[in-house]
């Protein structure tokens, strides 16, 4: 009996010295610092990045109506110029011969056109009465064709010479004002008809068009603001107009963007870069670094519950401006270890690093 009672006291001791030791090891082990937010309700944004090249708000690419030898062009590139502006000339001589020549191409077809129907209306006439063979009918009715079809080939020719037109032709004026993108050509150059020479477009008003994922369309809305961004300088586009179809190739929908640039700091060809909210979400939100998962573990977070980190599972939503979305596990006013979270166990010891964050 003794002996037993000495056991039983035995092992009353050993269990008190157990429970003494842990609490002695608990109030003694350091508290991890944190960052610790207090969770409420908030609304956050998924934003959409997309990128594209500045262009001119209009854009057009100047050719002369007739070929020669250019002997003049009054601008280079940078410089302004007014709608019906005179850009270039074209040496009057070259032109004047082109139109001689054509004219006198134009008085051979119609002499010859013009036989030829004479003879083909007498052999018709002939061939009627039984006095001519088929196959000279069919001869005379063929070089009236071919006669009939250069002739009408000379009357073109000749219009597009511009005859008639004073030098309309000889001269190059510009459709629209804008500015001088592109000087194609040069003085002595011979050009062809509708060769490229001067390439104009207005730049006081940019656009940029930008391919839009298709699944994101429906928050691209005509009249929209738009941020763009261009070396760190941010300022205003406005949605233009939503392109009717979708890229096959690439799965996204063209949206046109204006851009005012009357200072005319900004140019065609930089690449500008655009920042959108594409949906908007209320809900619980925590940072996504407050979220932890190891292995196949479901996802968790820690709570402080005082000094103490509890290890608390939790389901997620979607990922938004690099914040997660939580379902379910926590609520409103639940306080979250933030910064800090991956280095801890459940039942650390913790405490505020810094001011609490709400």
């Amino acid at each position: 009996m003794v002996a037993l009672v000495s056991v039983i006291l035995a092992g009353v001791l050993t269990s008190c010295g157990k429970k003494a030791a842990d609490q002695s090891e608990t109030a003694g082990a350091e508290a991890r610092p944190v960052d610790i937010i207090t969770l409420k309700t908030d609304k956050v944004s998924r934003y959409s990045e997309l990128s594209g090249t500045l262009q001119p708000m209009e854009e057009a690419a100047l050719s002369f109506e007739a070929a020669g030898r250019i002997l003049e062009m009054a601008y280079k590139e940078g410089d302004q110029v007014s709608s019906g502006a005179i850009m270039a000339r074209l040496d009057a001589t070259e032109y004047s011969l082109q139109v001689a020549q054509a004219k006198n191409g134009l008085e051979k077809a119609e002499v010859g056109y013009q036989k030829a129907k004479d003879d083909f209306s007498r052999l018709e006439s002939l061939y009627g009465q039984g006095a001519l063979s088929k196959s000279d009918f069919e001869g005379a009715q063929n070089r009236f064709a071919v006669a009939e079809k250069d002739y009408l080939y000379a009357q073109q020719a000749y219009s597009l010479t511009g005859a008639g037109s004073g030098s309309a032709k000889n001269q190059l004026k510009a459709p629209v004002g804008g500015t001088v993108m592109a000087k194609l050509s040069s003085v002595g150059q011979l050009v062809g008809l509708g060769t490229p020479v001067y390439r104009i477009g207005r730049v006081d008003t940019l656009k940029v068009i930008l391919p839009v994922p298709d699944r994101e369309i429906s928050a691209w809305k005509t009249g929209d603001t738009v941020a763009l961004t261009l070396y760190g300088k941010n300022r205003p586009g406005r949605v233009a107009r939503v392109f009717p179809a979708t890229n096959q190739g690439t799965g996204t929908i063209g949206v046109e963007i204006t851009i005012e640039n009357s200072g005319r700091e900004w140019f065609p060809g930089q690449v500008v870069r655009a920042v959108r909210a594409v949906e908007t979400k209320e809900g619980l939100f925590l940072p996504a670094e407050a979220v932890l998962s190891r292995g196949e573990e479901k996802p968790y977070v820690f709570l402080a519950a005082g000094d103490k980190a509890v290890k608390t599972p939790v389901t997620m939503g979607e990922l938004m401006d690099n914040k997660l979305e939580i379902l379910s596990g926590l609520k409103e006013g639940d306080r979250v270890v933030v910064k800090g979270a991956e280095q801890l166990f459940d039942g650390n010891i913790i405490k505020q690093a810094g001011v609490a964050k709400q």
